[in-house]
């Protein structure tokens, strides 16, 4: 697998030169490289390289979600598999709301040729938090949402979260993203899903 950290903040690189430091000789799980999306045929070259590649099995591309950038709207119309994390509140679900339409558009204007599979992720959601009101208002943003994209089951906010590495595996934060992803690897691989939604 290979991550490349598109984002302006390179929040990846900059914890895996950390990581590197602090886990010296650890044999390193995935290659994680900085690019840039200020060169859209660059990126279209890539991600057609990356799709010819035997080398690569994976890549993935942790990019910011705006809608001003031509260059990610090129990286939505050519991948395979599109992961939005979402919260449930006041300013999160409108803008997904927002970002999932714009890629309904962008399919509907590229028609068959874009085949991205879309999955938003519930993230970071408080566990038995929410009253009857705001949970039912949560199923009807899951059913409206669900006409587009496909939802994986919610990541709960938990302590351990706060906490990553590049490098090591963090067994308790595996249990708690496991569901979520675990749901998508199988969707993609068409293992059927038995966890309780």
């Amino acid at each position: 697998m290979t991550v490349f950290d598109t984002d302006p903040q390179q929040s990846i690189v900059k914890k895996r030169t950390a990581d590197t430091a602090t886990y010296a000789g650890v044999p390193l799980p995935y290659n994680v490289y900085p690019f840039s999306m200020s060169n859209e045929p660059a990126l279209i070259a890539l991600i057609e390289n990356l799709h010819n590649s035997a080398a690569v099995d994976f890549a993935l591309f942790d990019s910011a979600g705006s809608l001003n950038d031509q260059a990610l709207l090129a990286l939505f119309a050519n991948t395979d598999y599109l992961l939005t994390p979402f919260h449930y509140d006041n300013l999160t679900v409108p803008s997904t709301a927002v970002f999932v339409a714009m890629i309904v558009e962008l399919r509907r204007s590229i028609g068959n040729a874009m085949k991205t599979v879309h999955y938003v992720i519930p993230n970071l959601e408080e566990q038995g938090v929410g009253t009857k009101e705001e949970k039912e208002l949560w199923q009807l943003v899951n059913k409206k949402l669900s006409e587009h994209v496909r939802i994986a089951p919610t990541v709960y906010k938990r302590q351990t979260l706060r906490r990553f590495s590049t490098i090591s595996g963090m067994d308790d934060q595996m249990l708690v993203v496991s569901p979520a992803f675990d749901h998508i690897y199988n969707d993609i691989f068409g293992i059927p899903n038995t966890e309780e939604e």
